[in-house]
């Protein structure tokens, strides 16, 4: 599957909804096999207003749409855009069924020149996650091979959860996070690899989009 996901900060958040439904209509007439596009809750960090993620069967198809969308980013209304194409990577779904959820997506930028085999050993206690943490629904990780905004996103981290008491309370309180994933982020730590700005976004959804 071949994946977009943007995060879109307005000059005036008023115009949410009326961009939402543009770009509903545009991955509709585009063929996105799947689509949730959605106001970023309280609580995201760096989220924007919109989280607008899309799915596609090819890569042409995704890269059509991602040229009419920037397009349509482009407009005035528009302060900033943070997003990633990418295919879907390593992923698991305990809860496919999932309805009237939250969408979580997290963009984050490895530091360059990072040896590829402690990457490995960062994408694999993140994979490990749901494992501990069973308020993780539905995830995949991805490396990112496009990228737009503030930094060179690298890697896209998505969960689905029945709700955000999942996201907020087991999740980001949960001891693996505390005691495996917080060094790789903690500019403290001599194991950081994460540059210290990141993309928090979570939204609610009808169904789950992993």
């Amino acid at each position: 599957m071949y994946k977009l996901t943007r995060l879109v900060t307005l000059a005036d958040p008023a115009s949410a909804s009326a961009l939402a439904d543009e770009i509903h209509a545009l991955a509709a007439a585009h063929f996105a096999s799947r689509q949730l596009v959605a106001p970023a809750l309280p609580g995201s960090h760096f989220g924007g207003d919109l989280i607008a993620h899309f799915a596609f069967d090819d890569a042409a198809k995704r890269a059509d749409f991602d040229a009419a969308l920037a397009l349509l980013l482009a407009a005035p209304a528009v302060a900033s855009v943070d997003g990633v194409a990418y295919e879907g990577g390593a992923g698991g779904r305990s809860d496919p069924e999932l309805a009237n959820g939250v969408y979580r997506v997290l963009l984050l930028s490895i530091d360059e020149g990072t040896d590829p085999a402690v990457v490995a050993r960062f994408e694999a206690e993140t994979r490990m996650m749901p494992h501990y943490i069973p308020a993780i629904r539905n995830w995949q990780l991805s490396r990112a091979d496009d990228a737009i905004g503030a930094r060179r996103w690298t890697h896209v981290w998505e969960q689905a959860y029945a709700d955000a008491g999942g996201l907020m309370g087991p999740y980001m309180m949960h001891p693996y996070h505390w005691a495996r994933i917080d060094r790789w982020f903690d500019p403290e730590c001599p194991d950081r690899i994460v540059d210290a700005r990141l993309c928090h976004s979570f939204c609610a959804m009808e169904a789950s989009v992993l």
